[in-house]
């Protein structure tokens, strides 16, 4: 936990002091989610995370190095540079990636779910982070009953930080508000 929070404080820094130009999300105050659930996977099991994907990244057993490179957009970073810190990878950890969109992990997770089950690896799972405002969207409940339907092997894991961001558009300027759940 501790990892997580120096690193992303760290990122808070170089924002601030304008090294870093990718829009960045990041993961503090949640730091123990992402420690509990990937202290209790293995490394063959599968991780899908969200647009705060660092925690999880890191959690996960990826490098703290490559990331803060891809943050930065140096060919040295996981995803060569080219995601920025809201499209991460670690293939050799099995965190398969980040999502910008919202609930963009849990079909994905569940889709990992569905290979597992048809190649018949009953030792790995595959888990989804995602957070609250997640569970508004679609694809949430067609992912849970798809895969409670088909018994695979899925953790889907929802970050609850109390919160949605809704954006409107009032007399055609977007506004940005907060809803506390």
């Amino acid at each position: 936990m501790l990892k997580i929070r120096k690193f992303e404080e760290k990122v808070a820094r170089l924002i601030k002091e304008g090294k870093i130009k990718t829009p960045c999300h990041l993961y503090i105050g949640q730091e123990a989610i992402a420690v509990g659930v990937c202290s209790a996977l293995k490394k063959q099991d599968y991780v899908f995370s969200t647009h705060r994907g660092h925690g999880h990244y890191l959690a996960k057993g990826g490098d703290p190095k490559k990331l803060l490179d891809e943050i930065l957009g140096k060919p040295t970073g996981c995803s060569g540079g080219r995601g920025g810190s809201m499209h991460i990878t670690a293939p050799e950890v099995n965190f398969m990636g980040t999502s910008a969109i919202v609930g963009g992990s849990i079909p994905l997770a569940v889709g990992a779910g569905l290979a597992i089950k048809l190649r018949g690896e009953k030792e790995r799972v595959s888990g989804a982070f995602f957070g609250d405002v997640a569970t508004d969207e679609g694809i949430f409940w067609e992912s849970i009953n798809f895969a409670s339907l088909m018994g695979l092997p899925v953790i889907f894991v929802c970050e609850n930080n109390l919160y949605s961001v809704i954006y409107i558009l009032r007399r055609g300027k977007q506004e940005c508000l907060f809803i506390e759940r």
